[in-house]
């Protein structure tokens, strides 16, 4: 089965909201076996939607909708799918009472406005949302399947596993859609494409690969289908394998392994603590970390050392040094990384200094110099140059990663 995802609204198109949605529902339909082929947003309005539901009719069998279901004057949607399927519209007396009972639940009495989401295509199936006013809408024509959700992402994720899954599921065919992700940090999609090259040329036809880069990081998809499943996944394995193996230790985790879990398991399993000093990533790295449950078990803390009265009051750092080499040097990222060490008490400690920009640059130390330092307990503190230069942000992003990679390969050396 073949999908297009539609989302609706102005805020999508003007970037006042950043649209979530449709990446959610390509995952859960590519994970149903569900083949996403196109995405589309448009503006409120019943013209245009129904202009882009002609225009996307002969390219798939399933189309799935966002947004517009809301009382207010600009939501157009169930307008719109009356008029498409030449439907009477009347007014859904459960619906309503479900409204109604949402909002005495709450202690509040429904606007009159909320009487809109009420007034229904006749012939359409209607979908119980549990947790919002504004029901699902799904309807079958020709072939072809129709379901439309609320633009609220938790009411939308409802409707769609709740409702929608158990009634597409038995309907899909008996092909099988397998997928394995695998997550690389600190090589480039081309210099994996080489790698890998010799298998990618002899992939078996139901077979492909995708490269899919992010900052710092690549993740490589072998996706594959089939209608003998166990073959399939016997398939996907070996070239999986072969990859994994070709990729070397750039390679850290499948799916949606981060860093953060890698980093976490090698220091638990181990029983040492780590310890960071940042200065310009002014504690994302330490955001980072702290995002993940659990990180306490191996994550002491961080210091946001980020002027040089800081990295001298609070880590010791050399106020010579600080002078002669500056803050972004080999010598001072060192003294940090040792002194948070010390500080903190830990068995590892990474320390970043650098130039994120767009300005403080020179001619010596242009923006995207960064130097980082580690200091592990009986080894010798090393630090080491990078250069990469974007915007601010990307740069603290990049540098980020750069962080946490390097920590992982160091360790696991260990």
């Amino acid at each position: 089965m073949k999908a297009i995802i539609i989302t609706i609204g102005d805020e999508l198109l003007i970037g006042q909201v950043v649209d979530t949605n449709s990446s959610w529902l390509a995952e859960q339909c590519t994970n149903s076996n569900i083949e996403v082929v196109r995405k589309v947003t448009v503006a409120d309005g019943i013209v245009k939607l129904n202009e882009i539901l002609d225009e996307c009719h002969d390219m798939a069998d399933l189309f799935v909708l966002t947004g517009g279901l809301g009382p207010t004057s600009d939501d157009y949607t169930s307008e719109a799918l009356r008029a498409y399927f030449g439907m009477d519209v009347q007014f859904h007396l459960p619906t309503w009472e479900r409204i109604e009972g949402y909002f005495i639940k709450r202690g509040k009495i429904p606007s009159e406005s909320l009487r809109k989401q009420a007034m229904l295509p006749v012939q359409i199936t209607k979908l119980v949302n549990d947790l919002g006013t504004a029901p699902g809408l799904y309807h079958e024509l020709n072939d072809k399947t129709y379901i439309s959700l609320p633009g609220v992402p938790y009411e939308m994720k409802h409707l769609f596993t709740d409702r929608f899954l158990p009634i597409i599921l038995p309907k899909l065919g008996n092909e099988k859609l397998i997928q394995r992700t695998f997550l690389t940090c600190g090589k480039g999609e081309t210099d994996l494409a080489d790698l890998i090259k010799e298998t990618e040329n002899n992939l078996p036809d139901n077979l492909s690969i995708a490269y899919l880069p992010d900052i710092g990081k690549v993740r490589l998809r072998v996706s594959g289908k089939g209608l003998d499943e166990n073959k399939l996944k016997q398939d996907i394995d070996q070239v999986s394998e072969k990859i994994i193996s070709q990729i070397g230790d750039c390679f850290y985790g499948e799916g949606k392994t981060h860093l953060v879990n890698v980093l976490k398991e090698m220091f638990t399993s181990r029983g040492i603590t780590l310890g960071l000093a940042e200065s310009c990533t002014g504690g994302h790295i330490s955001d980072q970390i702290v995002s993940f449950s659990g990180a306490s078990a191996f994550y002491n803390g961080g210091i946001v050392s980020y002027s040089n009265e800081a990295k001298h009051n609070v880590l010791g750092v050399s106020l010579e040094d600080l002078e002669k080499y500056g803050a972004v040097s080999e010598a001072v990222v060192k003294q940090m990384a040792e002194g948070v060490r010390k500080l903190l008490q830990v068995d590892v400690a990474a320390s970043i200094s650098g130039i994120a920009g767009p300005e403080g640059g020179s001619e010596e130390k242009p923006v995207g110099t960064f130097w980082m330092g580690l200091s592990i307990a009986g080894r010798e503190t090393k630090a080491i140059k990078i250069y990469f230069n974007r915007d601010r942000q990307r740069n603290i992003e990049f540098i980020t990663t750069f962080v946490l990679n390097t920590i992982r390969l160091e360790m696991s050396d260990r």
